[in-house]
């Protein structure tokens, strides 16, 4: 079910609740004073026909010619016509037997209901419509349906001359219930025009309400069906505005992230097409040589130069096997970390590099301030090796390569300098990717396979280090690395 229907259905329930409840105490209040004001009226008539009527009966006792039954009949009449509505009926009933009735019909066959429950409805089929004389005094009035019309019978006792007198008004309530029950029918139409309108107005309002979360829905099925361009325009001011606006932050997000993994996806298969390129070029060079001493008789000299093919091919696979088995390891492990002393690790870098660099014909200058940084010397000294070697194979001989260490206010800072042939702009932003070389030739006449960079890149962001390179083509080039202070 559609949360509009949800919503409209919920109100509908709680709407009809409220108005048959409040509706229902308010008629039932209503109709409990209207029927209040007939019983007070009909008592009241009847008090007052009680009243006329003891007082002329006294005149009638004191008179010992008259005799009371019979005089009561036109006692009776004198007061039906002077004080009995017109809606109103009285009974007089003396000594067990019917004297007097404004009803018509004969007296022998009119029948008047049993006072037995006082203040209650009654129906033909009550307990018996005929009248017993009783010599209680109390007043008792009863409500009860005859035929199609409804009446309040009120009587009253009496008992002068040592009988019975009983002095009985019915009042017809017929319109007043007609009024009550026309009310309550008034109600209940009013109560589902109600119903209906304020459904066809919650509909509208929550159709109003629910259409930003549609325009969601509907973004987040194109973004589910890749489409990740999708973004929502709600901009409300509400929590739908708020969850439309994490919602964009969401797919910024996952749409970076996919970027992300395209990109990384389109570098590993560079990587795979550039490791396959790289491993088939020394290779290619091993077979032959290998194939040529093999099946054919060379001079010695000739055999020598072959060796030192084979070997050098062997030596770059060799290095190449090394950084990547150094990379993956930086990838897929956590890298140890204790505090290194910044001259003893300048020093260990210097003594390993040095023979190359002697024999480049390059002269290496250092200095290190005295310091402590965190990280692992060994990783280390290979990415300062690298940096050393990469600089080796970009200056002539006779040039001269600067290795320093500094102590700045927040971070210690190790710098490679060389006056070589430099590095062009555009190739500095990727001077760092994996079998990238500015110079492939040079490269791999070097014994290079584009992965030293890629190699200290991995090495320094593991140690949350920065690399910073500035170089100038035919001037040399800068490259600083930066360690923080724990």
């Amino acid at each position: 079910m559609k949360f509009r229907y949800k919503v409209l259905l919920i109100n509908i329930i709680i709407i009809s609740l409220t108005l048959s409840i409040s509706g229902y105490l308010m008629m039932s209040r209503q109709n409990r004073m209207l029927l209040d004001s007939e019983i007070k009226n009909a008592v009241t008539e009847n008090n007052l026909a009680q009243s006329v009527i003891e007082y002329s009966i006294l005149d009638i006792i004191n008179n010992t010619d008259s005799d009371l039954a019979n005089e009561l009949p036109s006692l009776a009449d004198q007061v039906s016509v002077g004080m009995i509505s017109e809606t109103s009926d009285l009974y007089v009933r003396f000594d067990s037997k019917l004297l007097y009735s404004t009803e018509k019909g004969e007296l022998k066959k009119i029948k008047i209901p049993l006072f037995v429950n006082s203040s209650t409805y009654a129906s033909d089929s009550d307990a018996s419509f005929l009248f017993s004389g009783s010599n209680d005094i109390r007043k008792r009035y009863i409500i009860t349906k005859i035929k199609d019309d409804y009446y309040i019978y009120v009587t009253s006792n009496s008992i002068p001359d040592n009988r019975v007198l009983n002095i009985i008004t019915r009042r017809n309530i017929t319109e007043t219930e007609k009024l009550m029950n026309k009310s309550i029918r008034d109600f209940r139409l009013f109560t589902i025009a109600m119903l209906i309108l304020s459904g066809i107005l919650v509909y509208l309002i929550t159709r109003l309400l629910t259409r930003p979360l549609e325009k969601l829905n509907k973004v987040t099925d194109s973004f589910a069906e890749g489409d990740f361009s999708a973004r929502s325009d709600v901009h409300s001011k509400d929590e739908i505005g708020l969850l439309s606006g994490r919602f964009n932050h969401m797919a910024d997000s996952v749409e970076d992230h996919i970027v992300e993994l395209n990109d990384m996806i389109h570098r590993r298969d560079q990587f795979v097409a550039d490791f396959t390129h790289e491993i088939k070029t020394p290779m290619t060079t091993i077979i032959g040589y290998a194939d040529t001493i093999r099946s054919v008789d060379l001079p010695r000299e000739d055999e020598i130069k072959a060796a030192n093919y084979i070997f050098s091919e062997g030596q770059r696979l060799e290095l190449m096997s090394s950084h990547l088995f150094d990379l993956i390891y930086l990838k897929d492990a956590e890298v140890p970390k204790q505090p290194v002393n910044t001259v003893a690790l300048g020093d260990a870098v210097i003594q390993t590099i040095s023979p190359s660099l002697e024999k480049a014909g390059i002269t290496l200058t250092s200095s290190f301030d005295n310091a402590t940084i965190n990280g692992d010397s060994a990783l280390l000294k290979t990415a300062f090796i690298n940096l050393i070697d990469n600089a080796r194979k970009a200056s002539s001989e006779g040039s001269e390569i600067a290795f320093t260490g500094k102590e700045t206010d927040d971070a210690y800072v190790f710098v490679v300098e060389d006056h070589g042939i430099g590095i062009a702009e555009e190739d500095i932003d990727r001077i760092c990717d994996e079998f990238y070389m500015v110079d492939k030739s040079r490269s791999r006449k070097e014994g290079g396979a584009g992965l030293g960079l890629s190699l200290v890149s991995a090495i320094l962001k593991e140690h949350d280090a920065t690399l910073d390179i500035k170089s100038k083509l035919g001037k040399g080039t800068v490259i600083s690395i930066g360690f923080k202070y724990e």
